[in-house]
């Protein structure tokens, strides 16, 4: 059940996908739509010593980072309430002035799904956060999160579950099976490899399907063998049966290392053309 979406914004709402996509699923379940931007003067001012005699070049730098940080996130809210006024979606808007993480997880306290970019823009910055910026959210707790690379178009016509067998991948898809943001969408259910929980492909996937088909899903499996680039098997099978969304997992302490499925859900994030759906 989704009622309300915090939608991360962009620089230019009119033509950026997650934008698209966010309205797709608020005028799906009808929910209201909470758009974010922070402008985040300290991280703005970090721009290096001065050089002798350079001090009053770097203020003035500052100065308008600064200026067009809050001008460009105020045209991109402004952007956001008319293209959702046009939609019939109510819509909200959270501004703010502060450090981003601090801001951002105050705002998704009461918010059922984050949609955001893969490359999510930072108002004044010349260059988009990188996508372990997406996991760093993930860690600090907000989950779920939908992530969707520009240039997708459409609704997914079919989502596609990679299970670990871990609880951190259980928790991601059963977050979504609960949430149905694109509705009744066809799942197809996967494993690569013997499971971490230590039982048979066969037993984790039937448990699966079991679980998804009683919230009324369509579902296929699949156990695929173990490969050594795990998240490239996942994409290629994705792909082949028609998947427009990946549905993963990511954990707190595997973040911190990079390993295992923290790495595999970076992977999934930095590669995927389709949206991705994260949670932990």
């Amino acid at each position: 059940m989704i009622r309300k979406i915090l939608l991360v914004a962009s620089e230019d709402p009119k033509t950026s996908s997650h934008v698209r996509v966010a309205l797709d699923i608020a005028r799906r379940n009808g929910a209201s739509i909470t758009g974010f931007v922070a402008v985040d003067k300290d991280q703005l001012s970090n721009i290096g010593p001065a050089p002798l005699g350079g001090f009053h070049y770097r203020y003035e730098m500052i100065k308008n980072r600064v200026a067009r940080g809050l001008s460009t996130a105020k045209e991109a809210v402004a952007g956001l309430r008319k293209i959702c006024e046009a939609n019939d979606v109510p819509f909200l808007a959270e501004e703010t002035t502060g450090d981003r993480d601090q801001s951002l997880a105050q705002a998704w306290r009461f918010q059922d799904l984050t949609v955001l970019s893969d490359h999510v823009w930072e108002p004044g910055s010349n260059e988009p956060a990188d996508a372990e910026i997406l996991l760093h959210f993930v860690a600090m707790g907000l989950r779920p999160l939908l992530v969707v690379p520009q240039g997708f178009e459409g609704t997914p016509a079919k989502a596609m579950v990679g299970l670990s067998g871990s609880l951190d991948s259980a928790k991601s898809f059963k977050h979504f099976v609960q949430m149905r943001p694109f509705g009744d969408i066809p799942l197809h259910i996967v494993t690569v490899g013997d499971p971490k929980s230590g039982e048979a492909p066969a037993d984790l996937l039937r448990g699966a399907a079991d679980y998804a088909r009683l919230h009324g899903y369509e579902v296929t499996t699949a156990a695929l063998p173990k490969a050594d680039k795990r998240v490239r098997a996942l994409l290629d099978h994705g792909h082949s049966v028609g998947a427009e969304l990946f549905i993963v997992g990511s954990s707190y302490h595997q973040f911190l290392t990079m390993t295992r499925f923290g790495s595999h859900a970076l992977g999934m994030l930095t590669l995927s053309k389709y949206p991705v759906f994260v949670s932990h």
